[in-house]
């Protein structure tokens, strides 16, 4: 999937040993690059053998109560999603690791009972200061109502806090009856376990959490909404009468510049209809993207190669993810709808690479500075120090010379070697 995509670029070419720099094997040939990951997604924690509650007695007043505490809470697996959004779950997706049996059927944890109907199997897991699980099930309109009698048996996982974090190889073995496997390790630490949230932080948090809104009605509350979405850095909403009744413009900026594909739209459609107004259409559309013309006269330090200079300015401001984890300056997450692009920063950028004594941004006679949209004639960019954007506008500047109008940038180099 995109999101799992390598942020960076990794040449996967071989590459051709000395003639008296062979190993013992007698390779004359070594991978060029070697990634290191781990590929297979595993929790904290161990599953009990089944155990059988209390029967029922007074199901309005039946709460037990699990031997066991710590309880392991997880974010339900999706096969269908993406590495990137299994290990990255936002924590209200967490439930508890508690399935319950019964001659009812199979009962199910929920964040609440709030929209269980009186015939659904659900019930919510309650923790108590010293870590004891309690279990809350429904009063016949929210939630179906344990019947007198009723016998549960619990299977649940134990597990939790930071210390399923492992470090780096500290696995060593796997149980399992899958034949073909010769090792198990995991070569980057474990991450994801978080420590449960103390009574203290409960009732500071509490009282935020019944503030989140949970539907959407004006252009604000669209564009909030889209944004919780894991894959939406911006949104911004316009709302239009189109005939017969009123349409939301939602327009969308994805992370790492993604587009809004006919896949992505459908996915958040389906996001989005439960926050939706009824009567209200719902478009979903890209930013409109303003490419940029720049072009600047730069100084090299005596000392200095200007051709290695020049490298490493292009790099800078490139619109990728560099080899150190930073990203270019022109990489699509630095920049969101209506956000100015600013001389300043391109100079004082500029100014922090290596080699550069000075960058001239100014405009005169002759001089080939460039500060302005692609295409465009100058509309006064370079005098007034920035270039605006719309509302639905993001600045852009690729730099590519197959794709000029996606935005070109320029130094002209003088002194140096």
């Amino acid at each position: 999937m995109e999101e799992d995509a390598l942020p960076f670029v990794l040449a996967l070419s071989t590459v051709q040993f000395p003639a008296d720099d062979l190993d013992a094997s007698g390779e004359t040939r070594q991978p060029a690059s070697i990634a290191l990951g781990n590929i297979i997604l595993a929790d904290h924690g161990e599953t009990l053998p089944p155990e059988t509650l209390p029967p029922v007695e007074n199901p309005r007043r039946y709460r037990p109560a699990l031997a066991r505490a710590g309880v392991a809470f997880a974010a339900p697996f999706d096969p269908a999603a993406s590495a990137h959004a299994s290990v990255n779950a936002p924590s209200l997706a967490t439930l508890p690791a508690i399935t319950l049996v019964s001659a009812s059927g199979t009962w199910t944890p929920v964040r609440d009972l709030l929209n269980s109907d009186r015939f659904q199997t659900e019930f919510v897991a309650e923790s108590d200061s010293d870590d004891k699980t309690y279990l809350r099930f429904g009063d016949g309109r929210t939630g179906r109502t344990p019947l007198p009698g009723e016998q549960f048996v619990a299977t649940y996982r134990i597990g939790v806090g930071t210390a399923g974090n492992i470090g780096a190889d500290a696995l060593a073995h796997v149980v399992t009856s899958e034949s073909g496997i010769l090792g198990v390790r995991n070569p980057l630490p474990a991450g994801g376990g978080v420590e449960p949230e103390s009574l203290q932080e409960v009732r500071e948090y509490a009282p935020q959490a019944f503030r989140r809104q949970e539907r959407a009605v004006t252009e604000a509350d669209y564009a909030e909404v889209a944004q919780r979405h894991p894959a939406v850095q911006r949104a911004v909403a316009t709302r239009r009468w189109t005939g017969s009744w009123w349409t939301i413009f939602l327009t969308v900026d994805r992370k790492a510049g993604l587009p809004v594909d006919a896949d992505f739209e459908a996915e958040l459609r389906a996001f989005l209809e439960r926050y939706r107004m009824a009567g209200y259409d719902l478009e979903i559309d890209g930013p409109r993207y303003v490419s940029l013309d720049l072009a600047f006269l730069v100084c090299v330090e005596p000392g200095y190669f200007a051709s290695n200079v020049k490298a490493a300015l292009l790099e800078r401001f490139s619109s990728r993810v560099l080899p150190d984890r930073t990203r270019g300056f022109f990489h699509a997450d630095n920049f969101t709808f209506g956000q100015p692009v600013y001389l300043s920063q391109i100079v004082a950028a500029a100014m922090a690479v290596p080699g550069v004594r000075w960058i001239d941004a100014s405009a005169g006679k002759g001089k080939p500075t460039r500060f302005q949209r692609w295409g465009e004639p100058a509309h006064g960019e370079l005098a007034k120090g920035q270039i605006d954007l719309g509302r639905l506008e993001i600045a852009r500047c690729d730099n590519d010379p197959s794709r000029p109008e996606h935005g070109r940038l320029e130094f002209i180099m003088e002194g140096g070697l």
